[in-house]
């Protein structure tokens, strides 16, 4: 573990997946918030989206292991990341449930297929005979973006009355986060 945290691979990773988590935070706290008290849509397509959205991660989880044996992981996290980038910016812009529903289609795809890659990409560059203290260290670091992504979104919209601006700065974080990924 000391060795891996030496290496700038632990801490790229670390923050590219401190980003996604960021967005993965705010989302699980704010979503139902913003479609139905800013979008103005009922609870029941609220609660709809959100079913969707966990419809469409678990469409993620299921292709995960059969692209990560054929496609570098960094492509498909940097892809990932890109559509929690696209999702985030039709969900901040959204002008009708079409683009809701975008929304919730892209990032549980992004979310549902990122997720266990994360754990596969550390095995791959530290292996796995310290495996468990690297990513112990490692979620140090990525539990401050689920824990910061709440709150940054909650700020952002008691700041500027809406949520817009902070969905969108947030789509800006997972495209920080391709490039983490990247180098």
């Amino acid at each position: 573990a000391k060795e891996a945290i030496k290496t700038r691979a632990f801490w790229f990773m670390a923050l590219g997946h401190g980003t996604s988590l960021l967005i993965v935070g705010a989302v699980m706290v704010h979503l139902v918030l913003y479609v139905n008290g800013q979008l103005g849509y009922s609870l029941t397509v609220a609660g709809l989206i959100v079913s969707l959205m966990a419809a469409m991660q678990i469409v993620g989880l299921t292709c995960t292991g059969f692209l990560g044996d054929r496609i570098d992981k960094r492509i498909i996290v940097i892809t990932c990341m890109g559509l929690h980038a696209a999702g985030m910016l039709l969900l901040a812009y959204a002008q009708n449930i079409w683009m809701v529903v975008g929304f919730a289609a892209l990032h549980g795809i992004a979310w549902g297929t990122r997720g266990p890659l994360m754990q596969a990409i550390r095995a791959d560059y530290f292996g796995a005979t310290h495996f468990g203290s690297i990513m112990g260290w490692s979620s140090l670091i990525v539990m401050l973006g689920m824990s910061g992504g709440p709150l940054f979104a909650g700020i952002t919209a008691d700041y500027y009355g809406a949520y817009q601006p902070g969905l969108a700065m947030l789509a800006a974080t997972a495209l920080l986060g391709c490039f983490c990924f990247l180098a």
